[in-house]
């Protein structure tokens, strides 16, 4: 359980409607109706009763919205804590975060939190210009995509997962239930931007193995263009999971990419633990509590 998934059941709550409470949310219909599905399932619950006019609160809905209301005002007051002391320190924090297809990975409410939060993200091109920042001490955290030498810097991992097919629901590879490299190494590709980052790298190593080399279909930086291009069948796209609730799916089918070589890792590379302030601790306590890290979330204690 989450903030925003609290959120999102009070709005369901509020408005007796998915659709009207997805609008209010910034979010699509579909996206949001998934969310209540995986929040019930987390719960055990069935919280919402669907009818022909919308939805209605179970009892067991009506019992926890009290609660539900309680706990998300608390959570908000100790946000708004936190800013007041972010605010009081006056520290300005810049995230170097490589590609900006890395920046649908941090949640919708994350992005919104940075913004009044005194954080900037400076959106590079390359792993390589987020380890010169760090070097030169421009910045004291990049988010990015794993590399494969720290080169003494501390990696603090986020994200840590196989990666996925996107694919036509008409793609005769969409009756398979999985795919392998050699299954898709004579696919076009759809890609964000060419720009050798170390996920590019990595996929390259993966084909390697396979005696192959990607085949590019089409690159470009807007990915709502390249999913619609999905859709129609003009090639393949190889994501991360994270990125799936900002797009419709509708006419695309999702198949795990099963290899060794290739896994899709992000987290955020610092010098020194003990460089972080308070505001970039605090938000990589966040984004490592949104993916529930199995790590242990540093503790103010271990930078003091």
């Amino acid at each position: 359980m989450n903030e925003q998934q609290l959120k999102q059941f009070l709005y369901i709550a509020k408005f007796q409607n998915i659709s009207k409470a997805a609008k209010k949310l910034f979010m699509s219909q579909q996206t949001l109706s998934q969310s209540l599905q995986n929040f019930e399932k987390e719960l055990g619950v069935t919280l919402f009763i669907r009818n022909k006019n919308g939805v209605v609160l179970t009892e067991v809905g009506r019992k926890i919205l009290p609660q539900s209301e309680l706990l998300l005002n608390h959570i908000e007051e100790y946000f708004n804590f936190v800013k007041d002391q972010i605010r009081t320190n006056n520290a300005r924090t810049t995230i170097s975060v490589e590609e900006e297809c890395l920046l649908t990975s941090i949640p919708s409410d994350l992005m919104l939190y940075a913004s009044n939060s005194n954080i900037d993200f400076h959106v590079v091109n390359s792993l390589g210009l987020c380890l010169n920042a760090l070097a030169d001490k421009s910045v004291n955290i990049a988010y990015c995509y794993r590399p494969s030498e720290l080169y003494g810097f501390c990696y603090i991992p986020v994200v840590k997962e196989v990666p996925i097919v996107m694919l036509s629901e008409h793609h005769p590879l969409a009756a398979k239930g999985s795919l392998t490299i050699a299954d898709i190494k004579h696919e076009g590709l759809l890609i964000p931007k060419f720009n050798y980052s170390s996920f590019t790298n990595s996929l390259v190593k993966a084909y390697a193995k396979e005696s192959a080399y990607p085949v590019y279909a089409f690159e470009s930086p807007d990915i709502a263009s390249l999913i619609q291009m999905v859709r129609s069948n003009v090639g393949i796209k190889i994501s991360p999971t994270y990125a799936l609730e900002h797009f419709s799916l509708d006419g695309i089918v999702i198949r795990p990419l099963v290899t060794e070589e290739f896994l899709i890792e992000v987290g955020f590379l610092v010098n020194s633990y003990h460089d972080l302030n308070a505001n970039e601790l605090h938000f990589i306590n966040l984004m490592l509590a949104h993916y529930n890290s199995e790590l242990s979330i540093i503790a103010q204690d271990d930078i003091s």
